[in-house]
């Protein structure tokens, strides 16, 4: 699988497209979307209060862009953090956002989220997925209903789903 992803024409590295400084400027276009919220009971609207900016900052820190791609106005990410666990594991997430002229974020899909993985697995399965979506091929095979007992997608599934219009997780 991992060969597939290699083998791709694309190059994916997020060092060949962005600049460090263009890496954080991108991770806080999105964080407020992709990071837990600061506070429990918090509403969506509350996370892009300034008051939270520094939480905010922290839970960047926390994540790493694995993959990255720009295809017209579309910017293809895959961005990994730290999962809860008794053994070394991480969790992904694969989406794409737009920005304007004005480099303002307009429109954010988070396209899957995996299970939590050793981090050799992640890197195969996630990238795997990334190249999919990039390519505009169908990850349902991936998700756990379908997968036939191999781990690849959590999130969507039977109950969940990413509401585009509203930018976040929801329940069915």
């Amino acid at each position: 699988m991992l060969a597939g992803a290699c083998g791709t024409k694309n190059n994916y590295q997020v060092n060949e497209h962005l600049t460090p400084q263009q890496q954080d400027e991108m991770m806080w276009k999105i964080i407020r979307y992709i990071g837990r919220p600061p506070e429990e009971g918090l509403s969506f609207e509350e996370r892009f209060y300034a008051p939270y900016d520094s939480a905010y900052i922290e839970q960047a820190k926390l994540h790493k862009f694995d993959a990255y791609y720009k295809k017209g106005s579309t910017h293809y990410f895959l961005v990994s953090r730290r999962a809860p666990s008794l053994v070394d594991k991480r969790v992904a997430t694969g989406g794409k956002f737009v920005l304007d002229e004005n480099n303002k974020l307009t429109g954010y899909e988070e396209t899957f989220r995996t299970w939590k993985m050793v981090p050799d697995t992640l890197t195969k399965r996630s990238l795997f997925l990334f190249d999919k979506l990039v390519k505009g091929e169908d990850l349902r095979p991936y998700e756990t209903r379908n997968s036939k007992g191999v781990e690849y997608i959590e999130f969507p599934d039977e109950h969940t789903y990413f509401d585009k219009a509203l930018k976040q997780w929801k329940t069915k």
